[in-house]
């Protein structure tokens, strides 16, 4: 309890992210939970440690679904405990605070039987475990919490678990006593990557990561019969996956890195320092090292760095999207990351998504609809064509920046867009609007004509696209003129949000062939080339 209490002298600092009620920001969850042996009935004490500042709510509603709640007491810690008046629909806690102090420590003890987010059953070879699998809002259904990305907390776990299990949580294992587990995240992280894992695990240790004075663990949580599979293929390279990301980015934002086989429904969910991935994979042998780059890209962008709200989930799918190759070309060379590049285009075309937005925002009460082709494969487009516009140097340094300014906390498309146009010293308002804000993507007639007389060539350049998607500006579309004799030359000609645009060219050879975007920097498709 003393870990409860020594949080009340900081409660009172700034909020690190925008709470959904007014005033009120969660600091710090404790949970307390013991797992059946049979059956899904669970037992738990949820200690939640809030900070008002300002005219705040003076009720806390916490999203907790389909569970019973026994007993409130607001406040928990202080000179005196007091049972709290609550009231509870079966979907929302909402529980009348004291008015001051300002600082309180809530105390709820609930049990009941997980609809969702705590899955409770059998594994793939038959034994029984127990996950969480939260995203998007599905801590509701076993943990009560203020359940959205905007309000980050620290979390501490207490798990009681049937003998013979291992647990593995959020943060560094504190300490192992013959019934309880105790796991302490001491960052703030959002409510969809606080996770449990238990069951039977054989756990395997790779090269840990120095970060500054810093060691971080790298460890593998496998079922028994897949850990030789999975230290060999997926993960025989995760540690260099983590330093590449540190020297890209910045240091790595946990306190250990566990890769666990889970029950997730998910190719892999990004959980804060315990990455959870599909179990199927493992066994039926075809888990690549793709997933484990995505996964691992996610503790910087998506977890340390947060998307405020899910229309800017982008800010999460599409950096992992992007990093996936960019580790990858790290590591392989940068034919790596031109093949991604290329797949996550065709990914993207062969869409149903295309009339749609990156930034979507009608579809934000339903995040799951935006893990989408937009999210992921054109966003991680966005981040490409952003490098190409400012160069290698001022790209990863806004990067860093994005990062350090932003980690433990949560950020916009927009607080984005001003970091990167502060690096690059360059208004880039046009190329977000264009590429976030509006749907579909360059489709390009393009035509030449060779002045023989002149040595000139003569092109016209047409956006067929549809035009609910408007027009598209592109400051540098390279053209690259080939000669019968093998004689190549390369101009870039400036698209403006134009529907035609004409251009000349000298050139000293007739040439035989025009290639456009011959090495694949934008995201656009060529309709038809030819002469005129």
């Amino acid at each position: 309890m003393r870990t409860v209490a020594s949080l009340l002298a900081t409660l009172l600092l700034a909020a690190s992210g925008e709470a959904q009620q007014r005033g009120i920001d969660v600091k710090w969850y404790g949970f307390d939970l013991t797992l059946p042996d049979s059956g899904r009935d669970i037992r738990g004490n949820a200690v939640i440690a809030i900070a008002r500042r300002g005219p705040a709510d003076s009720v806390l509603a916490l999203n907790l679904v389909g569970m019973n709640v026994d007993t409130v007491m607001a406040p928990y810690i202080g000179p005196t405990r007091r049972t709290a008046a609550f009231t509870y629909d079966d979907s929302v806690l909402r529980i009348h605070l004291p008015p001051s102090p300002p600082a309180l420590v809530i105390w709820v003890r609930y049990h009941g039987t997980p609809q969702d987010g705590l899955i409770i059953g059998r594994n793939t070879h038959g034994r029984r475990v127990v996950f969480a699998d939260n995203w998007p809002q599905r801590a509701r259904y076993w943990l009560p919490t203020i359940d959205h990305p905007s309000d980050k907390a620290m979390a501490r776990f207490s798990i009681v678990a049937p003998a013979g299990w291992r647990v593995v949580a959020n943060g560094v294992r504190k300490r192992t006593d013959t019934e309880v587990d105790y796991w302490d995240e001491k960052h703030p992280i959002p409510v969809y990557t606080m996770v449990i894992g238990a069951g039977e695990f054989t756990v395997s240790t790779h090269r840990p990561v120095i970060s500054g004075r810093d060691t971080i663990p790298i460890e593998v949580w496998t079922y028994p019969e897949d850990s030789a599979f999975a230290d060999s293929v997926p993960f025989r390279r995760a540690t260099e996956i983590v330093e590449v990301m540190q020297r890209l980015i910045g240091p790595f934002p946990y306190e250990k890195l566990a890769h666990v086989q889970s029950s997730t429904k998910f190719g892999g969910m990004e959980n804060s320092s315990a990455i959870f991935y599909a179990e199927k994979p493992y066994v039926e042998r075809r888990m690549g090292e793709g997933v484990v780059r995505h996964e691992t890209a996610h503790q910087w962008f998506g977890d340390a760095v947060t998307e405020r709200d899910w229309p800017d989930v982008w800010l999460s799918e599409g950096f992992a999207t992007y990093f996936d190759g960019v580790i990858a070309a790290a590591l392989d060379g940068d034919t790596a990351l031109a093949k991604h590049m290329r797949s996550s285009a065709e990914e993207y075309f062969a869409s149903r998504v295309t009339d749609r937005p990156i930034v979507d925002s009608a579809n934000a009460a339903d995040p799951i609809k935006l893990l989408n082709a937009n999210s992921y494969p054109k966003g991680a487009w966005v981040l490409h064509m952003l490098r190409g516009l400012m160069g290698d140097s001022a790209f990863f340094r806004g990067l860093r920046t994005y990062y350090t300014t932003y980690r433990d906390s949560t950020a916009t498309s927009e607080d984005f867009e001003h970091v990167m146009e502060k690096a690059a010293s360059a208004d880039f308002g046009w190329f977000f609007r264009q590429w976030l804000y509006q749907p579909g993507y360059p489709q390009l007639d393009v035509s030449w004509q060779y002045d023989a007389g002149a040595r000139r060539v003569v092109v016209g350049i047409t956006q067929r696209q549809k035009l609910e998607w408007g027009l598209f500006r592109l400051p540098a579309l390279t053209l690259e003129f080939r000669g019968a004799d093998g004689a190549i030359l390369r101009r870039d000609v400036a698209l403006a949000s134009e529907r035609e645009t004409v251009a000349y060219f000298n050139v000293p050879f007739a040439p035989a062939e025009t290639r456009v975007d011959p090495d694949g920097k934008l995201l656009l498709r060529i309709t038809a080339v030819g002469r005129r």
